[in-house]
Parts: structure tokens; C-alpha cells; sequence
């Protein structure tokens, strides 16, 4: 009885969740058998996470060790140990597979779940479901390569931010605060896209968030005792302020600003662009965008620039994905020809610059230029034109009466 119950919800299951869910394992599958086959199969930055986590337990301290790669260094903050305290009782080849498949199925809900939260499940998005899937995947299939390559956590991260849409749009904030409190914990600079809680008032969820933050912030009391935690806490201190020294990235505004208009500041030209965006977020509130729906649109557009806002790596562009799936859904509605020709041109640096696709000549070239990063500022403001563009809400009841 109860394995027919099992059999009846898998059947609730829509088709083109099981063919793209499918699409998808066989693409990590194959990836990862070159992977192992090639003897290629690293995982560097979980190699990190696990090393770090199994110095921590040993009674080491984890912040002052190179895991690796020259930026091999354990930059997390300390309850992330906690979170990958399973991994080492594992060896080291069976915890890189766990975490393959944990960050596949991070990216299958994160898609299912972004589907649902921004196209409404609207009839119009149901006879393209599998196309919006497939494209989903697309946009960041070379951000998800380096993603399964390297080992990080950042689809894990998606996945979290999905969930976190997901109990917005139902307004259960209590379940927003968990899964977006892990979020910041396994990786602070998400914290971009928790600016529109404050400035939409949801103060309950704030709430949520500061009680569990301050739990996680003690929880390395459990192994270190108090004395051990608050040294933590100052080494990962002194780690991210570090962390700047040994890492560079193209595609940040500290980069692209000094490129283009020979501006040389660490954090100016970020905080400019944040400026900017919570003034664009500030009007659209003035104007009567304050919606559910609208805070939904702020995270995402804050989650979107934080690739370009801090200095970090390129897979940290999956990110973006949710940016990219609500651009389609304004376009969509539009069906204007030159937005979808806007649209691509703007995607195909951002979706294609690989070695193995470019070449390495022109890929360098795109990086130098950080053209990718300059995609991803043009998809922000595209997507911000459009949406100033609509009427607001308030302004359509008061027209039709």
C-alpha cells in the first residue's frame, strides 16, 4: 500500500522535469567518467573544504595551511567545518563523489524551483517547461563545469537561494531565514541579496535570520569551547582580509574600472554600483513596486552582482542564473525581436568564453577585456530597463476604476 502511494506521487512528477533530470545526471556522468579516466578528477576547492575540516578536528588550526592551489587557502567562516564533518569519515575519492551528487541535485531543485517561483507556472511557461529548463542550463553550463571541476559549493548556494524564493513566494518566513542563514554561513558574500529585507520590511525574517546567525556563530563552541571559538573567528577575520592579496578576478568592478577609466580602489567603484542599484530599488518602492513578487526581483538582482561587487572566481556566475531566467520571462512577455537579438548578444560571452570552445588565445583575450563580467552588468540593466519600464500596480487599479 505504501509502495503504491510512493508509485502514485513519482507519477505526479511532470515529464519534462524527468527527461531534463535525466539529460542532466548523464552530462555530469559522462563529465566526470573524462574526469576520472583523464586522472583529472581534483575538485581542488573541496579538497580545501575537506583538508581544512579534517585539520580542524585533528585540533589545527585551519587558517594558517595551503590546501593546494596557491589560493588554496581555508577562507570560510568556522561553522563551515561543521557542514562537512560528515565528509571526512569518508576517503577523500567517496566525499568527491557525495559532493558531485549533492551538487547535482542542488542545480536540478535550484532550476525546478526557479521555473516555479519566476514564470508563475503560467500556461504559456508550461508548453515551453523542458525549453526553459534546457536553457536554464545553457546560459550556465560553462560556469557548471568549472563548478563540478573545482568542487565548490556555489550551486549548493543556488540551491539555497531557490528554496529561499520558493518560501518567499508563500510568505513563510521562518523557512526563508533557515535556508538563506546556511546560505550566508557557507559563503558571507551572498549577504547582497538580503539588502531588499530590510528596505521591504520583513522584519520577522530578519529576525529569523539574526537568531540563527548568532547560533551559528557559537556552534564551534561545541569542539573549541568558547576561548577556541572566538580565535577562530579572528584567524577567518584575518583570512578574508587576506584574501584579496593572493586572488584577482577580471570581472569585478575593481577590475573592469581600473581597466577602462584607470580608477585604482579596492572598494569604491563596488560600492558605487550598490549605491546605484539600492537607489534603483528605492524608486521602484517610491513608485508603488512593493509586491512579494518585488522583493523576489531585488534578491535576485543583488545576488546577480555579487560576482561583479567582490573580487572571486568565474563559476561564482551560476549565480546569475536566476537573473537570467526572469530576463527571458520580461522578454516573453514583450516578444520584441530586438530584446531576444539584445538578449544573445549579451548571453554568448557569458555562456561561451572556454578554452575549449574559443580557443585559449581568444578565451585569455575575453578575460583580459573581462567581457564576462560585463555581461553580466549588461543583463542587470537590461533587466532593470525593463522592468521600470511596466506600470505599476497601483497605478493600473487606478486607471480601470
Amino acid at each position: 500500500m505504501r509502495d503504491s502511494k510512493i508509485f502514485i506521487q513519482l507519477k505526479k512528477i511532470p515529464r519534462a522535469q524527468v527527461y531534463f533530470g535525466i539529460f542532466f545526471i548523464l552530462f555530469v556522468a559522462l563529465m566526470e567518467f573524462v574526469e576520472i579516466k583523464n586522472h583529472k578528477f581534483w575538485t581542488n576547492d573541496f579538497e580545501v573544504y575537506y583538508s581544512a575540516t579534517k585539520d580542524y578536528f585533528s585540533g589545527n588550526n585551519p587558517y594558517v595551511k595551503n590546501y593546494g592551489l596557491d589560493t588554496g587557502f581555508f577562507k570560510y567562516p568556522p561553522t563551515t567545518l561543521y557542514f562537512f564533518g560528515l565528509a571526512i569519515l569518508m576517503k577523500y575519492f567517496f566525499a568527491q563523489l557525495i559532493h558531485i551528487v549533492i551538487l547535482s541535485i542542488s542545480f536540478l531543485i535550484s532550476i525546478i524551483l526557479l521555473k516555479k517561483v519566476i514564470f508563475f507556472d503560467s500556461e504559456k511557461s508550461q508548453k515551453s517547461t523542458f525549453g526553459i529548463y534546457f536553457f536554464g542550463f545553457i546560459f550556465i553550463v560553462i560556469h557548471i563545469a568549472r563548478e563540478f571541476h573545482m568542487g565548490n559549493v556555489n550551486l549548493i548556494l543556488l540551491g539555497l537561494f531557490s528554496f529561499g524564493l520558493w518560501y518567499l513566494k508563500q510568505q513563510k518566513q521562518l523557512y526563508v531565514a533557515i535556508f538563506w542563514s546556511i546560505m550566508v554561513v557557507l559563503k558571507p558574500i551572498v549577504i547582497l541579496a538580503f539588502i531588499p529585507l530590510f528596505f521591504f520590511k520583513q522584519w520577522r525574517t530578519m529576525i529569523y535570520m539574526v537568531i540563527l546567525g548568532l547560533l551559528f556563530l557559537a556552534l564551534p563552541i561545541v569542539f573549541s569551547g568558547w576561548n577556541g571559538n572566538m580565535l577562530l573567528w579572528k584567524f577567518w577575520f584575518a583570512s578574508v582580509a587576506k584574501h584579496g592579496q593572493y586572488l584577482s578576478s577580471e570581472n569585478s568592478l575593481t577590475y573592469l574600472t581600473e581597466i577602462y577609466f584607470h580608477i585604482k580602489s579596492a572598494w569604491i567603484p563596488s560600492l558605487i554600483g550598490l549605491f546605484i542599484l539600492v537607489l534603483a530599488m528605492l524608486i521602484s518602492i517610491f513608485k508603488g513596486r512593493k509586491t512579494n513578487r518585488d522583493i523576489i526581483i531585488w534578491s535576485i538582482v543583488l545576488l546577480a552582482f555579487t560576482p561583479n561587487f567582490f573580487v572571486t572566481d568565474t563559476e561564482h556566475f551560476v549565480l546569475s542564473l536566476p537573473l537570467l531566467l526572469l530576463l527571458v520571462f520580461e522578454i516573453m512577455k514583450t516578444n520584441n525581436i530586438i530584446y531576444w537579438i539584445l538578449f544573445v548578444l549579451l548571453v554568448a560571452p557569458f555562456s561561451l568564453n572556454s578554452n575549449d570552445i574559443l580557443g585559449r588565445n581568444i578565451s585569455d583575450f575575453l578575460d583580459k577585456i573581462g567581457l564576462m563580467g560585463i555581461s553580466n552588468i549588461g543583463f542587470i540593466c537590461f533587466f532593470l530597463v525593463l522592468y521600470f519600464k511596466q506600470i505599476p500596480q497601483k497605478e493600473v487599479s487606478k486607471s480601470s476604476n
